[in-house]
């Protein structure tokens, strides 16, 4: 985009939560040829042009000038990883991105969509922010844990910007946690970065929960297995992978 002062990203990773981003834009800023921003989630392209909104709210009122001066102008792949950009609070986003950097590459991180729906449960469980038992709150359809694992839903405003399609590219949280030197090659293959770079702390774990949380009844995780089955099935389709361990 003319006009801006400085770099903008060519690499978004935009979702989801719980499926590892942190971890992604650990081991990517350890590449000698991308440099990641820190913070790590900038959040940009969400919220309003108030400038009294939070950081969480989103700081699109900042603007395209202080965005960019969040990268490296030097580095080859400058990125940013936000998973509200497909939060389904946040449908503007894929919009606003389109606009601003229509040539960027997009990282989508996912995970057994059923598991990610739990872990996020436990995360606000936590926090502080979740009160409810788990049997009432993941299944709640005015909630975000069945809404943030219907990855295709989410990718939809994406992909019919017509600027992002080809260009996607899907990192399974299983993949990175059992093979996490292949799954990054096939990453940084993706980014045209050299795909032979790996260093033994690109395989640490970042930002994962302090326990393992217990698991939900059977009856509720079988509910939300058909609340989750067919948008599965459908980024099996697009993506054209199989997601082998996941439970729908």
């Amino acid at each position: 985009m003319t006009g801006v002062r400085g770099a903008l990203p060519n690499l978004v990773i935009v979702g989801a939560m719980k499926c590892g981003t942190t971890t992604l834009h650990s081991a990517l800023d350890l590449h000698p040829q991308v440099s990641m921003s820190q913070p790590k989630e900038l959040n940009f392209f969400v919220g309003t042009d108030d400038a009294g909104s939070s950081w969480a709210a989103g700081t699109w009122h900042r603007g395209a000038d202080w965005y960019a001066a969040q990268f490296d102008p030097a580095a080859p792949v400058r990125g940013e990883a936000s998973p509200g950009y497909t939060s389904p609070a946040h449908p503007e986003a894929a919009g606003r991105m389109a606009a601003l950097i229509p040539g960027a590459s997009l990282v989508y991180a996912v995970r057994d969509p059923v598991e990610r729906a739990v872990s996020q449960y436990w995360h606000h469980r936590r926090e502080g922010s979740e009160t409810r038992p788990p049997e009432e709150a993941l299944l709640d359809p005015g909630s975000q844990y069945v809404a943030r694992g219907r990855y295709l839903e989410r990718l939809t405003p994406f992909l019919t910007t017509g600027v992002f399609e080809g260009r996607i590219h899907v990192v399974a949280q299983e993949d990175l946690r059992e093979d996490p030197r292949a799954t990054l090659r096939g990453l940084f293959a993706f980014l045209g970065v050299d795909d032979t770079c790996w260093t033994g702390e690109m395989a640490g774990r970042r930002n994962s929960a302090p326990e393992r949380p217990p698991a939900p009844a059977p009856a509720v995780r079988d509910r939300l297995r058909d609340e989750l089955r067919d948008d599965a099935e459908r980024l099996r389709a697009w993506a054209g992978r199989d997601f082998p361990g996941w439970s729908v």
